[in-house]
């Protein structure tokens, strides 16, 4: 028999566990390097970025949130898929800016 691997109220799989479990420190790293990046460099792509780990992140508390109950499956996919697309324009316009941006050269 195979467990589906989603978020359902009051079941828990222990696969749904181990890669939600796995997703969340990935995703909890990630945004810890990117705010480290950014906090070095202050520039406004690195923030988009850390935006967009934080969306990321933002995925994993919708399935704890939806796996305790708190959210119905339509809030559920409402929240998920709506943190898809803002992790993604954040991406695009980190990388649009970065590109289009003109680099300030210093004079010494």
């Amino acid at each position: 028999m195979i467990a589906p691997l989603h978020a359902v109220a009051g079941v828990a799989s222990p696969g749904l566990l181990a890669v939600v479990g796995a997703a969340t420190v990935g995703a909890a790293a990630l945004l810890g390097l990117a705010f480290a990046a950014f906090v070095r460099r202050r520039s406004r792509p690195y923030l988009l970025i850390v935006a967009a780990f934080a969306a990321l992140l933002g995925r994993s508390a919708v399935v704890g949130l939806s796996a305790l109950g708190m959210l119905s499956p339509a809030d559920h996919h409402l929240f998920e898929h709506g943190l898809d697309v803002v992790l993604v324009a954040l991406v695009v316009a980190a990388v649009y800016y970065a590109r289009t941006v003109k680099r300030e050269v210093s004079a010494s």
